[in-house]
């Protein structure tokens, strides 16, 4: 290289500016008008993110103080050889409420985390006071979703969360059930898109005739699964189907089940579903008569445009329940699952332990993550997601 040339920008930015940590890069942002607007490209976002994925792993641990009425939101970074990195995101209040059945959840998708209120005694409420938030928890950038108040008689409101490729588009789905006011018809549903980068929430028109399975039979009151530009429920009926919501033609389509797979026999019932997503892939939780056995079994979708289900089993070399009866809840940088159990809720708050297993050594492994959280007795700690590694992705829109 010539003595005065310089590194043509696309290096710059895609083989240099895109290999450093996300503070840095934030940092950097103010040297020129084109570094500042570089999280705003979609082949910078991505080049970034192949970068840094097989860093670390990022989780989403919350604790709910019940006297304060507060749930505290934790970034826990976890990688091999170094310490764990704890950070504190932020506080919310949440509502009165008895055994934790009003407190914020959340689902991610490539680092960003959407927060709603899953309240399982109003199921349908929805205040000013506990609204839905998108945070990037690397930057810490949080927003507030515009509140929506329900139409009709709504029984039932879920929200979720997801990402299409094909569009480069982040969107939350609203699911509302409902009974029409001054009518005896039965149930209805209605749909609402907001999407990362607008204002407002807006309404999509859904013809049930079109939609190839019985809505009520769908369960979005638990935790769905975006994979493949498309939102994931299960779908509890004799179908044997799963509910699919792709996000860039915003249409319901389904999937069928393995065929040695029978919900009614091999789902779990657990309280968060039995779909996961692991290692980019749909996979399937089950069944619950192998794991009074101490085993579980993995139906997991390798192929999505083919429809090609393996079956893995895992055998667990102690009591299941010993540990909180875990299950597989996403796929750390590492290869292992991570696992999520309830035993979290009642370890020794000095000795607070996340789980692991490697599907290829057949071994498990465990974490201390409590002496950086600083944990209080009477504080309950709860591991929502992981947040698939460190996002960018600037959540407000760019100001002309």
């Amino acid at each position: 290289m010539e003595s005065g040339s310089e590194l043509p920008s696309e290096v710059i930015c895609f083989q240099i500016l895109a290999r450093l940590p996300v503070k840095s890069l934030m940092r950097f942002k103010c040297v020129c008008k084109s570094w500042s607007s570089l999280n705003r490209n979609p082949s910078f976002v991505n080049a970034h993110r192949n970068f840094h994925r097989n860093n670390h792993a990022q989780l989403l641990l919350t604790t709910w103080d019940e006297a304060k009425l507060q749930q505290t939101f934790f970034s826990i970074q976890i990688k091999q050889g170094s310490p764990t990195l704890v950070t504190r995101l932020l506080n919310l209040p949440t509502p009165p409420t008895k055994n934790g059945e009003r407190l914020y959840n959340a689902l991610s998708v490539n680092g960003l985390v959407c927060l709603y209120l899953s309240d399982k005694v109003f199921p349908n409420r929805t205040d000013h006071n506990h609204p839905v938030r998108i945070l990037n928890p690397c930057t810490r950038e949080c927003i507030i979703l515009p509140h929506d108040s329900p139409a009709y008689s709504a029984i039932h409101l879920a929200h979720h969360f997801g990402f299409s490729p094909r569009t480069n588009e982040y969107k939350v789905l609203q699911v509302k059930r409902f009974q029409p006011l001054n009518s005896i018809e039965d149930m209805s549903f209605m749909f609402k898109i907001f999407k990362l980068g607008t204002s407002s929430w807006r309404r999509i028109e859904v013809d049930l005739n079109d939609v190839p399975f019985d809505l009520l039979k769908c369960q979005f009151d638990r935790r769905s699964v975006c994979a493949h530009g498309a939102i994931h429920w299960m779908h509890a009926s004799t179908q044997n189907i799963i509910a699919v919501f792709d996000l860039e033609d915003e249409r319901f389509t389904a999937i069928p089940l393995p065929e040695d797979y029978n919900y009614g026999i091999h789902g779990i019932n657990n309280t968060l579903g039995d779909i996961v997503e692991l290692d980019g892939c749909l996979a399937l939780i089950g069944d619950r008569h192998l794991m009074q056995q101490n085993m579980m079994e993995l139906w997991i979708l390798r192929d999505y445009e083919n429809q090609v289900w393996v079956k893995e089993t895992i055998t667990f070399p102690f009591y299941w329940g010993d540990l909180g009866y875990p299950v597989p809840l996403y796929t750390i940088h590492t290869g292992e699952l991570l696992l999520q159990s309830s035993r979290l809720l009642r370890q020794d708050p000095a000795q607070v332990k996340v789980f692991f297993y490697n599907m290829e050594s057949k071994s498990f492994r465990s974490e201390i993550i409590s002496p950086r959280l600083r944990l209080s007795d009477h504080l309950r700690l709860k591991l929502l997601v992981g947040c698939g590694g460190d996002s960018i992705v600037p959540l407000r829109r760019e100001m002309a």
